[in-house]
């Protein structure tokens, strides 16, 4: 396992192609600024199924003194009311001490997600169930976890409209079932919980803590995240965020992070 600091991120998410029907926040939404804020600080809820394309772009900087750089062209198609779709395409860039020969550069681990469906929905919470899976298409071990993956996902949202707030919780649990018989398993379980308060129609915080339990190597570890939204437009949102990580030894467990990041949606109306 390998410990992280997270030194920067830079995030750009370019959303596209946005479908909103039976999003409960959305269902709300009225001409006043508490349902606006809702609307835009919706898109950070762990459970709504939005059509869209995003580029990620991230810097890691771990203990041992090197950087691990990632570029993710992400899709997200909306299918019906209660369907998804995901696939996330890495170009990663390590410079990790390695043997000659060693790809520094190239295509990461490939990930897609088959189902995200709805099992439950009122107009203020949603239950959503998901499977992704995560391909050892990486051109070098530098550059992915060598493993086939498997990853289940159950998320929960629940709208507190009188405080202005989201809370939103994710379980994954990520087993490997085949690849590299050199690399070690891969067996964990994450657990996320998300608390989104609107202040205005424009401006919501993001408050996010990342619980590891690693059941190969043993232990517990966390990261915090804070982010702050600025919604400029309907289709155009801004962030900030920074992170730290609170304990434990998992590869996920960062030092600290920054992340900036945009978001468009190209078929919303401007007002």
């Amino acid at each position: 396992m390998r410990k992280s600091t997270n030194i920067c991120t830079l995030f750009l998410t370019v959303t596209l192609l946005n479908t909103c029907l039976s999003n409960p926040i959305h269902a709300q939404t009225k001409p006043d600024s508490i349902q606006r804020g809702h609307h835009v600080s919706s898109a950070d809820d762990p459970s709504q199924f939005i059509t869209r394309t995003e580029i990620f772009n991230e810097l890691q900087h771990f203990d041992q003194d090197y950087n691990f750089n990632q570029t993710i062209w992400r899709t997200n198609v909306k299918i019906g009311k209660r369907l998804t779709t995901r696939v996330d395409i890495p170009w990663v860039y390590n410079t990790k001490y390695s043997p000659e020969g060693y790809k520094h550069s190239g295509l990461g681990d490939i990930s897609f997600r088959l189902l995200g469906y709805r099992i439950l929905e009122s107009p203020r919470s949603a239950v959503t169930a998901s499977v992704e899976f995560s391909l050892n298409t990486a051109e070098s071990p530098l550059l992915g976890t060598g493993k086939n993956l498997i990853i289940p996902l159950i998320t929960y949202s629940r709208i507190f409209k009188p405080k202005k707030m989201i809370l939103g919780l994710t379980f994954q649990q990520v087993n490997s079932f085949s690849g590299d018989e050199t690399r070690k398993q891969v067996n964990f379980s994450k657990f996320q919980a998300i608390l989104i308060k609107t202040y205005t129609s424009k401006i919501w915080t993001v408050f996010i803590t990342d619980w590891y339990a690693d059941y190969e190597n043993g232990g517990l570890s966390m990261n915090t995240k804070l982010r702050t939204g600025y919604g400029a437009t309907r289709i155009c949102h801004v962030w900030a965020q920074g992170g730290v990580g609170v304990f434990g030894d998992f590869f996920g467990r960062y030092q600290w992070s920054i992340e900036l990041g945009t978001r468009f949606f190209l078929l919303r109306k401007r007002n």
